[in-house]
């Protein structure tokens, strides 16, 4: 029987590209018992991590060996619809195996162990499968009455706040970092993403806002330099050579005497942070926003390929985000393929091939400048025209808005369009 539904899933998988997502989300190469169906998943899993096709031609180029197999695949199930009842039949599989070796290895343990030694791994296996249970009655079914008693209880609790970024289209558009949400603020190395998440930093502060900076690729000094070319307008490359005037450093220490008086922010510098770094920062910290900067540097766990481990580490950052009920922004780095386009404009896919970022974001945001090197720029006053791309709003509408970049003083300003360019 297991056999059977794992050759089942495998069949969905081909025929429904949703089913896949969820397979892929549910299942690891692990809960297959069979050699060849855990081989095939393992190639559907790397299909799917990288952005591409997910269909038998594609697989038997790839597993030629399991040519036979394949073609199974394709006359195996004629319809996805009970994709979830065979997924359910591998897991609960997978989990009696592991029920039963985890006690076969406790009963050849008692010759080795105290019994108080054998008490508490008794305690964590346990726990280990309460957490399998919950995780499972999680992903239950929910009746319509169900649903709508949640919504009703939903609408008439308090109206949840929302932290605003300060710009005024963006607030418009999403409503703020909603709590619970997950934001991905993506851009090519040196796209002014650490520029444009410290301007969000400052507004959010002045708000009222507690933020957490997480941070594993520039040191607080570093990031102050940059708050401080912010607010006092002051090149940044004066301040990071140490070339200010006793007015300048006043000023300087004028505007860091306000901000530690008014604002709540706090920083957690290291070369690599991991997920349960993260929470228990939360914890300790309690703050209203987290920024990530930037996941693709976070400690990932031993998988395969980077693209599951990546993926493993989002899906777990949202997991956190919805637990607190906590907004995140992710800061992340696009591949080159927009490079490659004419106008540089950015899609979602461009995000694929970083793990599965796109698929666990409420919001997904990207920063880019036209492909014209001298469009929008003054050399004068060294600022650029660059367009941030709400190009997953899961909550409203997307679309485009207009900003004035000016990397010397580290500064992001939105251009009015309400009434024209």
């Amino acid at each position: 029987m297991s056999v059977e539904a794992e050759m089942s899933v495998l069949g969905c998988m081909m025929l429904d590209e949703d089913f896949s997502r969820l397979a892929v989300d549910a299942l690891t190469p692990e809960m297959f018992t069979h050699n060849t169906t855990r081989r095939i998943f393992e190639a559907a899993t790397d299909q799917y991590w990288a952005g591409l096709p997910l269909d038998g031609v594609t697989l038997i180029e790839r597993l030629p060996d399991d040519r036979k197999t394949l073609l199974k695949l394709a006359d195996y199930v004629p319809t996805a619809r009970h994709g979830p009842e065979y997924l359910q039949i591998v897991r609960d599989e997978w989990r009696r195996r592991t029920i039963q070796e985890a006690l076969s290895g406790i009963a050849i343990e008692t010759s080795e162990r105290t019994s108080e030694e054998i008490i508490e791994r008794l305690r964590e296996f346990v726990a280990e499968q309460d957490g399998i249970t919950r995780a499972q009655r999680d992903a239950g079914g929910i009746s319509l009455s169900q649903a709508i008693d949640h919504f009703w209880e939903w609408f008439r609790a308090p109206k949840a706040e929302t932290a605003k970024t300060g710009y005024r289209s963006i607030d418009r558009a999403t409503g703020g970092f909603l709590p619970g949400s997950v934001t991905v603020l993506s851009a090519r190395s040196g796209g002014g993403k650490t520029d444009f998440a410290i301007n969000l930093v400052l507004h959010l502060a002045r708000r009222g806002k507690k933020v957490l900076y997480c941070s594993m690729e520039m040191t607080d000094v570093e990031l102050m330099q940059r708050a401080a070319s912010n607010m006092t307008h002051i090149d940044g490359s004066r301040i990071r050579d140490q070339e200010l005037t006793e007015e300048e450093e006043q000023d300087v220490n004028r505007v860091f005497e306000l901000l530690e008086k008014d604002a709540r922010i706090e920083f957690r510098v290291e070369p690599q942070i991991s997920v349960n770094e993260i929470k228990r920062f939360i914890e300790l910290y309690r703050p209203d926003v987290v920024f990530i900067d930037h996941i693709g540097l976070m400690e990932r766990p031993e998988k395969k390929d980077a693209y599951r481990a990546l993926g493993w580490v989002s899906n777990r950052v949202k997991q956190i985000a919805l637990d607190t009920k906590i907004p995140i922004i992710e800061l992340a780095q696009s591949n080159r393929k927009s490079e490659e386009r004419k106008t540089k404009r950015p899609l979602l896919s461009d995000l694929r091939e970083t793990g599965d970022l796109e698929q666990d974001a409420d919001y997904v945001m990207f920063l880019w400048k036209d492909g014209d090197e001298e469009k929008g720029r003054l050399t004068g006053d060294a600022w650029c025209d660059m367009t941030l791309t709400l190009a997953k709003n899961r909550h409203g509408g997307t679309g485009d808005f207009l900003f004035h970049w000016q990397p010397q003083y580290h500064t992001f300003t939105e251009v009015e369009t309400r009434y024209g360019p």
